[in-house]
């Protein structure tokens, strides 16, 4: 699949993504964009608050400081914050999802893609549109569930199926593109 006699030329692959591969990329964008807002976080505080005020409520109660129906309306507030925390940060979840099918949808009607990595960036062009993505921009690369994602610092990401390039190449190309991201932050 690598054109060319150099060993460090990589493309230009040509694919188009299956349903499923479009599918699983739109799930990685939007999780990916729902963790950059600080989910984990924002998932778990929530929790241990509601924990804290239970115990604190509780042994408050137990003691004798406040009287049992006030513990009793102290649980019910504390679990209706905690279920309207949870909503929210579901709503928030399933927005990001969105997004993603949004951005992968836009890729899915380019039909036929070819992309060409070169020493500077990739480039990826469909029927309407060309994306170059240079190393300098890049935040990451990964290989996850068969497709290769160049994750931008801002924007969508250039999605390559490791089915275009093959297994060695896929690594050997996946390793290169690393390498130039890591001299790019330096």
């Amino acid at each position: 699949m690598t054109t060319g006699g150099s060993p460090d030329s990589f493309g230009p692959y040509a694919f188009t993504l299956a349903p499923a591969e479009a599918e699983a990329a739109a799930a990685r964008v939007g999780l990916r964009a729902a963790l950059r807002g600080g989910l984990t976080l924002s998932h778990h505080a929530p929790l241990a608050a509601f924990a804290l005020v239970l115990l604190f409520a509780t042994i408050l109660a137990l003691t004798g400081f406040i009287s049992r129906r006030t513990g009793e309306l102290t649980f019910i507030i504390a679990a209706m914050a905690f279920m309207i925390q949870r909503l929210a940060t579901h709503w928030r979840i399933w927005r990001a999802r969105e997004g993603g099918r949004a951005t992968i949808g836009g890729l899915e009607s380019e039909g036929t893609l070819t992309t060409t990595i070169d020493d500077d960036g990739v480039t990826q062009a469909g029927a309407a549109r060309r994306i170059r993505l240079d190393y300098v921009d890049c935040e990451d690369a990964e290989d996850a569930g068969g497709l290769i994602y160049l994750w931008p610092r801002q924007g969508s990401p250039i999605v390559v199926p490791t089915r275009a390039l093959g297994p060695e190449e896929a690594a050997r190309l996946l390793t290169r593109i690393k390498a130039r991201i890591g001299r790019g932050r330096v």
